[in-house]
């Protein structure tokens, strides 16, 4: 599959829409994403394993064009980003345009803020098992040594009974019915 990021103005995002959709691409998804600059969007569009991708950002005060005149389920993405963004999306489709109400939110565009934003304190490992779906787990952050101090080895928790092994049957026998 041959994928291309596009760097593209708002004032231009409905024009290459209407391409896209003559051309015969599907959109796949609209991206979005708070920045210090304000958004960043992502349009993607996909047609015989070439998936372009239109990049936009806009300012923190801006708006951009709705594109459901031209993918018109494009308005659940356009709703979420309004919602939870509080980013300006004109000219939703008037019978899909929800004006905030989209989502039952308990507090009004939680991802609006970028100070309040954190980083996350554990890194996910996800181990893809042929046959037997995802395997995620979570391995959290190690806290920081002091200045000088050397980091100590974990401890063996002795409380902890040693864990039974598995009889050879099961361990041949992988469990059946995952995703």
């Amino acid at each position: 599959m041959k994928q291309e990021m596009i760097q593209t103005e708002a004032s231009e995002l409905l024009g290459k829409a209407a391409r896209y959709k003559k051309d015969g691409y599907r959109m796949t998804q609209i991206l979005c994403t708070r920045i210090s600059e304000g958004y960043e969007l992502t349009y993607s569009f996909d047609k015989d394993y070439v998936m372009e991708n239109l990049r936009v950002i806009v300012p923190l005060d801006g708006s951009v064009m709705s594109v459901t005149s031209q993918y018109w389920y494009a308005f659940v993405w356009e709703n979420e980003i309004h919602d939870l963004f509080g980013l300006n999306v004109e000219f939703i489709a008037p019978e899909v345009d929800y004006h905030g109400k989209f989502f039952q939110l308990a507090k009004p565009m939680p991802w609006h803020e970028l100070a309040n934003a954190k980083q996350p304190a554990a890194a996910i490992k996800v181990n893809l098992r042929p046959g037997l779906g995802v395997d995620a787990s979570v391995k959290p952050a190690a806290p920081a040594p002091k200045p000088g101090v050397a980091a100590a080895a974990p401890k063996a928790d002795a409380a902890k009974p040693a864990a039974n092994p598995k009889p050879a049957a099961a361990a041949a026998h992988p469990a059946e019915g995952g995703n």
